[in-house]
């Protein structure tokens, strides 16, 4: 469904009922990386039994499109969330009488940050997947995210989803990628567009949005967010960043998880789905 919008350029993300949870019970917003959409989320929620879970395509993703030659600016992700949270209370989709958390991945994790900073409150607690998100550049020190130009020459059609489906199964990292999630990628990800279909993110906007990420506020944004925050990180980086992250939060810690990637809420839904579930049952006690 779309939701009634008022973020930057009038936008009204797509936002997916996930699954349905009990009245007065906790609503959850999940918020995905960038290049993919909300319901790669399905596999994960439906393994959170009582949640009411929905989750948004971001601008430029999935249902929510965005005109050629967008530049993406990050902050502006933070409105679409704000602008789901409204929606969802606006519509009578969500719980309504239970708290609201948000769980994020990557991109998703740093628009979740992003809403929070800007409107304190809005999320009793967020779970974040390595939110994308880097501490300041050391003097002299030059900053380059390495996704831009691949992302320029990514394949953006196939005869059919079924061609794209046996693409991805050969290919790394999407062949590593729990078959629900990447079935739920493929079905969402592309429109059909005369004899063939296209992704809906386009390559191009996928890559503006890796060049925006270089100077988005979401290290900065960090230190706004008073709500409990569990950080979550797959193989440990050499230079620590997730620890660094952790302690920019005034409220969080951190939980590893050494043996998955940065791709983790993509390849092991059902073990996602355990931390996100033990998170709450903490969270419970403090909201």
């Amino acid at each position: 469904m779309k939701l009634p919008a008022s973020g930057e350029g009038d936008v009204s993300p797509a936002v997916h009922h996930l699954v349905k949870g009990s009245a007065g019970g906790v609503t959850a917003l999940f918020a995905h990386a960038t290049g993919f959409h909300g319901r790669v989320w399905e596999p994960t929620a439906r393994r959170l039994p009582g949640i009411d879970g929905h989750a948004l395509d971001l601008r430029g993703h999935g249902d929510t499109v965005m005109p050629e030659g967008y530049d993406y600016p990050w902050a502006a992700f933070g409105d679409d969330i704000l602008a789901a949270v409204d929606g969802l209370g606006r519509s009578g989709a969500g719980t309504g009488s239970g708290p609201v958390v948000g769980i994020g991945h990557s991109c998703g994790g740093a628009a979740l940050v992003l809403a929070e900073a800007a409107r304190p409150g809005t999320f009793a607690g967020l779970w974040l997947f390595e939110p994308a998100a880097f501490p300041p550049p050391a003097p002299g020190e030059v900053q380059h995210n390495p996704l831009v130009e691949p992302t320029k020459r990514r394949r953006p059609a196939f005869p059919d989803r079924s061609e794209a489906l046996r693409n991805y199964t050969s290919k790394s990292p999407m062949d590593a990628f729990d078959p629900e999630v990447l079935a739920a990628y493929v079905e969402h990800g592309f429109t059909d567009e005369g004899d063939h279909v296209r992704l809906k993110c386009r390559p191009l906007d996928e890559s503006q949005v890796y060049v925006s990420s270089l100077v988005a506020n979401v290290y900065d944004a960090m230190a706004e967010v008073r709500c409990p925050v569990l950080l979550v990180q797959g193989a440990e980086t050499p230079s620590g960043r997730f620890g660094k992250l952790t302690s920019q939060f005034p409220d969080a810690r951190l939980e590893a998880h050494p043996d998955l990637s940065h791709f983790g809420p993509l390849t092991h839904p059902e073990r996602i789905a355990a931390s996100i579930r033990v998170w709450l049952e903490g969270l419970g006690t403090r909201i």
